[in-house]
């Protein structure tokens, strides 16, 4: 009977002081954000991913009544500024921008992932999208993609792509097209995506698909020729170009940018963000400035069904990349 009735002291004890510090945690956690937020960008500066979070950054703080700092940690194809996000405190005061590149195709292509990009991170929601896009030279004598296959079909495994890589974007969703279309087509992966429209300006590769923010100058300024988008519906920066969908090819493909954080992120404080981030995606002015950039602001219906669709995406890609055999880096 003693134990019994120290047990019940005990336990009561601890109930008591739960109850007292209740109202200085949920004092913390009613009143985020009381001090600035980082935003780390795995990638360099100066990039397509760093450009949107800026952006991105600046319409938050005024939302959050915070100020919103980017801060560039590169390294291990984004690994490194990822793993740091991971690692922080669950508070809410750092948090990660985050790529379809890494959250989708890097588990399928690296030996070995320091974490699991969707379940070890608190997803909080989507922030932009784009299609990719199929671009030949001005020059070129493709004038639909109905023409490109036909050409590539006349002589297999000559007609040649370019990419940034294996592993990188272009060659996954070109290696898609391919499996869609029949085709056999010839990889030429250069070290970068200005080398690629570089060498499709000079005539080098017959076509490429790149991220429509990346071509999008040339394509607008009349050097290169764009024969269609991915996405499920028309570009709004390039109208004119008809989706694969309406091409007769049954691919649809966006690229995604993102705000995640630490794991376990309070509920109150995950609420609090993905309304900010909500309301930052219908504010005009963010729009026209990512449809300026060929992209579209945009957001998840909740950050569960941001969770839900990176784990989709993740295994959607996963079966590309090994039904077209792309190797490990």
């Amino acid at each position: 009977m003693p134990s019994v009735f120290f047990q019940a002291k005990r336990n009561l004890l601890f109930l008591l002081i739960a109850l007292g510090l209740c109202p200085a945690l949920c004092t913390a956690q009613s009143d985020y954000p009381n001090r600035p937020i980082k935003i780390i960008v795995p990638w360099p500066a100066g990039g397509a991913t760093d450009n949107v979070a800026r952006v991105v950054s600046q319409k938050l703080a005024p939302v959050l009544k915070q100020s919103v700092v980017v801060e560039n940690r590169p390294g291990a194809t984004g690994t490194i500024g990822t793993q740091a996000v991971i690692q922080a405190p669950a508070d809410g005061y750092t948090l990660a921008f985050m790529a379809a590149s890494l959250h989708t195709f890097s588990p399928h292509l690296m030996k070995e992932m320091p974490f699991d990009t969707v379940t070890d991170l608190t997803p909080i929601s989507i922030s932009v999208q784009f299609p990719y896009v199929l671009a030949v030279a001005t020059e070129s004598p493709y004038r639909t993609v109905a023409d490109l296959i036909k050409a590539a079909k006349a002589q297999p495994g000559k007609l040649a792509y370019g990419s940034f890589g294996i592993g990188s974007g272009p060659n996954i969703i070109t290696e898609l097209f391919r499996q869609q279309t029949g085709i056999e087509v010839l990889h030429v992966p250069y070290k970068g995506g200005s080398q690629v429209t570089a060498a499709l300006m000079g005539g080098e590769v017959p076509f490429m698909f790149d991220s429509l923010p990346s071509p999008l100058g040339q394509i607008r300024g009349g050097r290169l020729r764009a024969l269609a988008t991915t996405g499920a519906r028309r570009a709004t920066s390039i109208p004119e170009v008809p989706t694969l969908i309406e091409s007769g090819i049954n691919i649809e493909a966006m690229i995604w940018l993102g705000l995640g954080g630490p794991p376990k992120l309070a509920p109150e404080v995950l609420n609090r963000l993905f309304e900010a981030m909500r309301q930052v995606s219908v504010e005009p002015d963010l729009q026209k400035r990512m449809n300026d950039m060929g992209a579209e602001a945009t957001s998840s219906k909740s950050p569960q069904e941001f969770r839900a669709f990176m784990l989709s995406e993740r295994e959607r890609w996963g079966k590309v990349i090994r039904d077209a055999k792309i190797s490990a880096q």
